[in-house]
């Protein structure tokens, strides 16, 4: 046997061996394509109903451990990789009992597009095919979150846990900076005093390039903070101020934040300088009529003298064309309180006695009502179970919300 033999054999051997190694990737390929096109079909036969896709993926993302109710999620997408939205299974014990629905939701996060509930072992409200024909009806293609009609007419009394403020009048007071702060927005507030009492309040800032609000972009995605939406902390520190009364109470720290009102970790220390000055404007009875009359006659002027006296407590009534804050200066507040509302009945100074209830009254499934995009009829005469239904979109919502601000 010759050399050149030998290197024949081991090239013809080396061939096979590289031959058989793709024959063998191969079927590997060709069986993983086909169990993936078969899982596919399994998905299309599963999920079409609700959002036809050519290709369904299970959605892996670390939010889904803040919202334990949504047990899976899928992202749907068409031939081109388009994505076209996402498939939402929801299992949770609701207020009329146990309800599993799977909904789809368009890619941008703001539309249900269909929703069907699955009948478990557990025991829970149940619906008809004539039932579920007549919400999903009315649902699809709604904005979410969602709430019943009959939400809007809610009056939640106000509690009463702390003694107000002394020597202020009835009336709506309102206070604004004058110039933008380093996020491009003027931010204002209004309260609303009856009884002697604040009754609500109002924070907000205008976009005066954009015509939007930091609400409405914080909503949008627009705006973007830590936690929870700018919105709702908004609306949490509102109610929190209503229950309270006392700007003192909500606790700022030098950093200008607070620790005691839950999802709320923006800065408050606008929102508090704010509150003070219509609290100094309540007490000399500096209407919001009053202070927009003022801020229009100073706009129109060619404003020589900038600076305008603060009304302070011992003033009968506010000076004409005057302009009590600005972004610049802290109005000077005179503590003026009640013996009992040193201490705070249910716990330390600033904290909240109940459950979220009180901090979110106003509010549907823990959703602020300004957050709320649609709103339908329902079940006829049964109100239990549409809210059931909804809690379940909700809890949807919110992953949602969540997953998309936290991928952009």
């Amino acid at each position: 046997m010759t050399k050149s033999f030998f290197r024949g054999l081991t090239l013809r051997a080396v061939a096979c061996v590289v031959l058989s190694v793709a024959f063998l990737l191969s079927c590997l390929w060709y069986t993983r394509r086909v169990s993936r096109s078969r899982e596919q079909d399994e998905y299309r036969n599963e999920y079409g109903s609700l959002l036809l896709a050519s290709e369904y993926r299970s959605l892996k993302t670390d939010v889904l451990k803040n919202h334990e109710d949504v047990k899976m999620v899928y992202s749907a997408y068409d031939e081109s990789g388009r994505l076209l939205g996402y498939i939402v299974d929801v299992q949770m014990q609701t207020a009329a009992g146990y309800v599993h629905t799977q909904m789809s939701i368009s890619d941008s996060g703001e539309n249900l597009m269909n929703i069907r509930v699955l009948e478990d072992e557990e025991e829970g409200p149940r619906y008809t095919t004539e039932e579920m024909d007549l919400l999903c009806d009315q649902l699809k293609g709604a904005r979410i979150p969602v709430a019943i009609r009959q939400d809007l007419q809610v009056d939640t009394p106000h509690q009463v846990d702390y003694d107000p403020l002394l020597g202020l009048h009835d009336g709506v007071y309102y206070s604004r900076n004058d110039s933008a702060s380093k996020d491009g927005y003027i931010d204002y507030v209004e309260i609303e005093v009856s009884g002697g009492r604040i009754v609500r309040a109002k924070w907000d800032a205008d976009n005066e390039q954009a015509h939007t609000t930091r609400s409405q972009d914080s909503i949008s995605g627009e705006y973007k903070v830590s936690g929870n939406i700018w919105a709702d902390q908004a609306y949490r520190l509102e109610k929190h101020l209503v229950q309270v009364q006392d700007p003192v109470k909500l606790a700022m720290k030098s950093d200008g934040k607070t620790e005691i009102i839950e999802g709320v970790t923006i800065e408050i220390s606008t929102f508090v300088k704010l509150v003070n000055a219509c609290i100094e404007y309540s007490r000399t009875s500096y209407t919001k009529d009053m202070f927009i009359a003022d801020h229009a006659a100073k706009e129109n002027k060619d404003g020589d003298d900038k600076s305008t006296p603060t009304p302070t407590p011992e003033t009968t009534a506010a000076p004409e064309n005057t302009d009590p804050t600005s972004s610049e200066v802290t109005p000077t507040v005179t503590p003026t309180k009640a013996p009992s509302q040193i201490g705070v009945i249910g716990g330390e100074d600033g904290v909240v006695s109940g459950d979220d209830a009180n901090v979110l009254s106003d509010s549907v499934d823990g959703i602020p009502m300004s957050e709320i995009r649609a709103y339908i009829d329902g079940l006829p005469e049964d109100r239990s179970r549409t809210a059931a239904l909804l809690t379940t979109i909700n809890q949807a919502y919110k992953f949602i919300r969540e997953y998309l601000n936290w991928v952009g």
